[in-house]
This record gives C-alpha cells, structure tokens and sequence, in this order.
C-alpha cells in the first residue's frame, strides 16, 4: 500500500486551521472475507486524480485527512457500547510538520455514561506504510490499517481500555459518484466509507477483567485541501437489519446557510446510488434536546430519515444522549451519539450514528 502523493493546491483554505494547529503544536508538545475493492472512479473535475481503491486507503500529501470509525458493539455479558475513534492528520504548510490528533467517545450505553480521551502527536513529516500496513501510534495504543479494509484499534477512554480488530465485508461506499465532495468556500474533499466492518476484540472496564465483544462498525475517509472549521454539519450513518447502507448529510455556512445536502443509499449488493435533497428526509424530529453544560449547545436527538419508493420512513434515537465531545487541541465542539433506528410501530430495524456539529449556543 504505497503512499500517494499529489500536487498541494494554494493553502488559502488551511490558513484558519493552520491557527490552531499552531496553538495546539504550542501547548501539547473474525474472519469475514473482504469483497473486492472497485475499479478507478473516472477523472473527476477540479484537476484532481480520480480515487483509487485500495490504494487510497494510505495517506495523502494533502493538508486535512481522517480515518473516522463508529463503532457499536455488545458484550458476551450482554454490556452495549458505543465508540467513535477518529485520528486526524493535518500537515501545517509554515512549520512542514504532521500533526496527528485523536480523539476518542466511549459510550456505555447499559449504564448511560459517556467519556471521552483526545491524543496527539507531532512528525516531521506523514507516517508512512510499512509491510502494507499504516501504523499511527500514541503511547501504547494505535490505529492500525492495512489495504483492502482490515483495521485495529487499541485505545484508552478514562478506566476503558479496548482492543478491537475490525473486517470489511462488502465493497466500499464512493459518495458523489466520483469519491469528491464540493463544499463550497471551504473546499474540496474525496470521501468515501466502509459502511460495513464485522467487529471483534475486548473491552477491559477499571476491574481489569477483559470481556469479549462483537459488533458492527462504519469507518468514513476524507482528505483534501478543504477548510472543515468554516462550515457546520448535520451526518448520520445507518446500518439497516436488512441489509441496506445510508449516508445523509447537510453542510451549512457560519451563518446557516445549506451549502451541500445529498445522501449515499446501497441496498445489499445493489449499485449505490447518489440521493439529491428531493429524494430524502433528514430532519430532527420535534422535541427535547440535549443541552451540554459545558458548551451550552443545544443538540437536537432525534431525526426522521426516510427514502420516499426505496425505504421505509423510521426515527434515529440515540443510545446516550450526552454524547459531546469538546477538543482541546483543535478547539471544536460536536455531538456524536450511536443511534438505533425505530421504525414506526416500534420495531428496531437497525442502528447507526449520527454527528452534529454545529455553531456553539442555540441549534442552528
């Protein structure tokens, strides 16, 4: 898995990130076999390379990059938990330095709390692959990824510690067609997920007793030379019992704005289809919000999603509603709860996540 590298575009679009980089640099010195990854997407516009799988799996010479797993998962005691792991790599252009941050939400959903861990580390200069495989450490535990969609994650979050080793067991999901994603003013990103990973490891809680899980988990990669701390973001992830992966999501400027609505549908082994904002519904279900004392941000819980002719209308409800993170060291605030989805008479017809980041203060 060679590392690609590309042309940097103009750093217009990194110069409010690069502040906190800068700030942050300162003060915190089972057995499932993989389907065969695509073909190439054809060359997309805005004079970028197309993406290429598996061979985008391995880091970019671009400036803002992620590796972003949610993860849900049960216990052989029966325990629920909920995890979302995202390791970010930003290349700050006035110091030639990487910097990687990881943050880290642990959810015990049978006991209602939440916690959460930030991480990070400075190199000269990207990590490279090594055997096929992209190792990112800190302190003893790491993220781990080798071509063709097996992955391991070792953290801590407070008394929990994890050791997880997470398959892919279909093909990836492209968003846009082509794998890049226009925001606007902020930029251009390629993304695309692996809607389906089959999980398995331990969770060791503060007795010290591993307890073996299982589970299911999304992993999302984006990259580019794009400037996410300019926009706000409402994004779910679904995972449906009968087979079916959804993405939704809606991008809007500092002051409200939409500046991207679409969706990312693919029922079982079917083609994967790009939804326009016609074709779905996404949109939080009146009632009451969770309200962070910390931030004082008001976070809607619950949202109606449907696919008016593909999938039947249900509610994402969450699993913790306290579920926030706030980052020391690239100074954001988001919401990021597991969700299961309720279908109109009640029934749980799958899970998901969904992730809110939004303006501190009121919704917007």
């Amino acid at each position: 898995m060679a590392r690609r590298t590309t042309p940097r575009l103009a750093p217009i679009a990194l110069a409010a990130l690069a502040v906190l980089i800068a700030v942050a640099l300162g003060t915190a010195c089972a057995s499932a076999t993989p389907a065969p990854s695509p073909t190439p997407t054809p060359t997309p516009p805005y004079g970028l390379p197309p993406l290429v799988l598996p061979a985008d799996e391995a880091p970019h010479d671009f400036g803002m990059e992620w590796w972003y797993f949610n993860v849900r998962l049960r216990g052989e005691d029966g325990a629920r938990y909920a995890l979302h792991d995202v390791v970010f790599q930003v290349q700050d252009i006035e110091s030639s330095r990487t910097l990687y941050v990881r943050q880290l939400g642990f959810a015990d959903v049978s006991a209602g709390t939440h916690a959460t861990a930030e991480r990070m580390r400075s190199e000269p200069e990207p990590l490279s692959v090594r055997a096929g495989v992209l190792t990112i450490p800190f302190g003893e535990s790491f993220v781990s990824v080798e071509e063709g969609g097996r992955y391991r994650l070792v953290g801590e979050v407070g008394a929990t510690a994890y050791d997880l080793t997470l398959l892919a067991t279909t093909q990836p999901l492209v968003h846009h067609d082509d794998g890049l994603v226009d925001f606007g003013e902020a930029g251009v990103t390629y993304y695309y997920s692996r809607p389906r990973l089959q999980v398995s490891g331990t969770v060791t809680d503060a007795d010290g007793a591993p307890v073996p899980v299982t589970g299911l988990g999304w992993m999302d990669r984006q990259w580019g030379n794009f400037q996410p701390v300019a926009i706000g973001w409402d994004w779910a992830s679904v995972q449906l019992d009968d087979g079916t992966d959804l993405m939704l999501t809606r991008v809007f400027d500092a002051e409200g704005r939409t500046v991207a609505s679409y969706a990312t549908l693919r029922r079982g082994d079917g083609p994967t289809r790009l939804l326009d904002p016609a074709d779905f519904e996404f949109a939080a279900v009146e009632g009451p919000a969770w309200t962070s004392e910390r931030t004082g941000t008001s976070y809607a819980t619950s949202w109606r999603v449907a696919v008016p002719g593909e999938v039947d209308g249900f509610t994402l409800r969450p699993l913790v509603a306290g579920s926030e993170f706030v980052s020391g060291a690239l100074g954001v605030a988001y919401w990021e709860s597991a969700v299961e989805a309720v279908a109109p008479d009640g029934r749980i017809v799958g899970g998901g996540f969904v992730e809110l980041n939004w303006p501190r203060g009121p919704t917007p």
